[in-house]
């Protein structure tokens, strides 16, 4: 019998895979083993997780393409030091993303901050005057002005030769440049650096970026999975184990993925996707395009409506981070896979099994995001929430089709498993009784990694026996030990028995 509500099959009146439960069945089948999928509780929570990294990891591709630009280091510069500052403590925003006209490119504890990363000091400040005016005003001051570490003292005299020149309105005297020269986290080579891939400094930068991703996508996923597991009945120390487990693999291959994809963005990846995108695009159209990308805009809190041509490259830019994280995060979940076939513990049937619910795991996340930013009205957390729904509800589709059309390793071994378990109930003398409570302590030790095992190994039926035995011995060790008969008792009984057969029959 299925469960009518995800379609896995029904062990002792509960469905092994959602936990529904189900009154008058008595199963005789030995549960249903998916080592490759959680609960359905676990799944929303993980889902959730996959969802918040998804955006993040999106989000950051997509803001790093600008790495590549003319000035790409300086774009480098402004978000490693708005990184830097969020570390210790400050209140930090990125706002030049607007391209507002001489609008400033960061703001940190309520200061307006313009970033120049030149080659030298005098550059950095030559660059803030445009016909002989100061560029950076913000209600009649001077916005402060962001260099790099190493061109901090050259930077602050030409700004004090600017003073002196009478160039700065309302400032005479020169000490003032050192309030408005700002001191840069990073030099000029090191903000270089962080644009470029296979440096030091750009994968600490990628990895301190991957940590806060990886910590959002932590407690997204751990907060759910605790959540539902109560609300299915839980005990607490049991849902808290559970939730933190989901959260470290989600977490995990977060942070992971985050440095990888980041690198190849780096290395030129995106650009060899320009023209395909920009084609896909195309066809799409500008409306199409304006309902893609200002849903992802609403998804990441990341600005207001765009539309026409500005909508099409946006598009585009989306289409070719989110090909990159999703590329870059199933070979990553496949990883493990390829080990395992390499070694004989999968068959290549269930490689593409796996890697079909990875697929479909992350190109159901973007679909789930782009849902749930066209609903008006709908805030963050609800965007991540909905996002998470959508993508369970295609997986639990995908898998149950994807079942019912391919016998994965788990399915076969477990009917080596059944078959076993037959001949050994005859040979043990196994009641129902017994043979339930041996079910059940079976599920407790079965897993994705006893399935591999078994599925490797030389005798498979052998490696079953082996596993049955001890289950079945613990068991039929409970039962109650025969009192010793003589045969004067055995020969009362059958003499008495003799005699009721011979009246009944008039013998």
């Amino acid at each position: 019998m299925q469960c009518p509500n995800c379609g896995a099959e029904i062990v002792n009146n509960k469905c092994d895979y959602c936990d529904t439960k189900i009154s008058n069945y008595h199963s005789k089948n030995t549960p249903s083993i998916r080592p490759n999928y959680s609960n359905f509780s676990n799944s929303l929570a993980i889902n959730g997780g996959n969802a918040t990294g998804n955006i993040g990891q999106v989000n950051k591709l997509y803001d790093e393409e600008k790495f590549h630009a003319a000035q790409g280091h300086g774009y480098a510069a402004e978000r490693a030091n708005n990184l830097c500052d969020k570390a210790t403590g400050h209140k930090a925003k990125i706002v030049g993303d607007n391209n507002a006209l001489n609008g400033a490119d960061r703001i940190v504890d309520g200061v307006m901050i313009q970033s120049k990363y030149c080659k030298t000091g005098k550059a950095c400040i030559n660059n803030c005057f445009q016909d002989g005016k100061f560029r950076y005003m913000v209600d009649g001051k001077p916005m402060q002005i962001e260099v790099p570490s190493d061109n901090y003292e050259e930077a602050i005299k030409a700004m004090e030769e600017k003073i002196k020149e009478g160039k700065m309105p309302g400032i005479t005297n020169p000490n003032e440049a050192k309030n408005i020269i700002r001191k840069g986290h990073f030099t000029y080579s090191q903000a270089k650096n962080i644009a470029k891939a296979g440096t030091i400094e750009s994968l600490s930068y990628d990895a301190a970026n991957g940590i806060i991703i990886s910590s959002s996508t932590f407690g997204i996923t751990t907060i759910i999975s605790l959540a539902t597991n109560l609300w299915n009945g839980e005990d607490f120390e049991k849902s808290l184990k559970m939730a933190t487990l989901s959260g470290l693999e989600v977490s995990g291959t977060a942070f992971v993925t985050t440095i990888i994809s980041s690198q190849l963005e780096k290395a030129g990846l995106n650009y060899a996707m320009v023209e395909s995108t920009e084609a896909i695009v195309k066809v799409l159209g500008p409306k199409a395009s304006a309902v893609l990308v200002n849903a992802f805009r609403k998804s990441t809190q990341n600005g207001s409506n765009i539309h026409g041509v500005a909508a099409m490259k946006s598009a585009a830019k989306i289409l070719r981070t989110n090909i990159i994280t999703t590329g870059t995060t199933i070979v990553v979940l496949s990883f493990y896979d390829i080990i395992d076939i390499l070694n004989g513990r999968i068959s290549f049937k269930q490689l593409l099994l796996n890697f079909n619910q990875n697929v479909i795991c992350k190109t159901s996340g973007s679909i789930g995001i782009i849902i749930s930013g066209t609903i008006p009205g709908v805030g963050h957390i609800i965007s991540i929430a909905i996002s998470s729904a959508v993508t369970s509800t295609i997986n639990l589709t995908n898998t149950f089709i994807m079942e019912k059309l391919v016998t994965s390793d788990a399915q076969q071994m477990i009917k080596v498993i059944q078959c076993e378990l037959e001949k050994l109930s005859i040979d043990y003398l196994l009641n129902q009784s017994e043979i339930d409570i041996i079910q059940n302590n079976l599920a407790e030790i079965i897993d994705g990694n006893i399935i591999k095992q078994m599925y490797a190994s030389k005798c498979r039926e052998e490696y079953a026996c082996n596993l049955l035995i001890p289950i079945i011995e613990k068991e039929t060790g409970k039962r109650n030990r025969l009192e010793k008969i003589n045969t004067d008792q055995i020969s009362e009984n059958l003499k008495v028995i003799l005699e009721d057969i011979a009246n009944t029959s008039n013998l």
